[in-house]
């Protein structure tokens, strides 16, 4: 946490003494920062690793259940958004994420960690792909598993992603996100070839 951006986030330097930049890894919903590590770090990609974590608690009023108890799985962990009875983003908790996440690329600019790379699990998947439409100008590429671009009336259909800035959408249903590492690695790759 900075006094720029307010989330909470877990960190890996690159193995190596060459950094690429930042890999900003997007948890899905009901999941917290650690649930993209494993892919991230095993990419051994020369970048570093930031995991933030989502501010909002799946469901608060839970946080007293015992962990054996069945409504735990279902509400634990955290959410970037809430969805309205449409399934889409709720405007409010959507763009409060999104300006979180600005905040997060301008500080990682700023401190000389650019170029910035997100990579998005579902719900973040969602969110990576807002921000290419919010500020495309922080971005070096994005990288969305298994999310859908963000359908917020009056908002996502006046903004278009930048045909400049690179982004994979990678839709294989994936029930865990280490399975992308390979097209992960190649996006990467192409990236750095360009």
């Amino acid at each position: 946490m900075s006094a720029r951006s307010q989330l909470l986030r877990r960190a890996s330097r690159a193995t190596s003494a060459c950094c690429r930049g930042t890999l900003v890894a997007l948890h899905s919903d009901g999941a917290d920062a650690s649930e993209l590590a494993p892919l991230c770090v095993g990419l051994e990609a020369e970048l570093d690793v930031l995991a933030p974590q989502a501010a909002r608690s799946r469901n608060p009023f839970l946080s007293s259940a015992p962990p054996d108890d069945p409504r735990w799985r279902a509400y634990g962990g955290f959410r970037w958004f809430a969805r309205d009875d449409a399934g889409h983003p709720e405007p409010a908790s959507f763009g409060d994420s999104l300006w979180q996440l600005e905040q997060l690329a301008r500080e990682l600019h700023e401190r000389g960690a650019a170029p910035v790379y997100l990579v998005g699990y579902r719900d973040g998947a969602t969110l990576a792909l807002g921000a290419a439409l919010a500020f495309p100008e922080l971005l070096s590429g994005v990288i969305a598993i298994d999310g859908a671009r963000p359908e917020i009336p009056g908002w996502s259909e006046r903004h278009a992603i930048p045909a400049d800035l690179p982004v994979e959408e990678i839709r294989a249903g994936y029930t865990d996100p280490r399975g992308a590492a390979g097209a992960l690695r190649e996006f990467l790759e192409r990236r750095w070839r360009s």
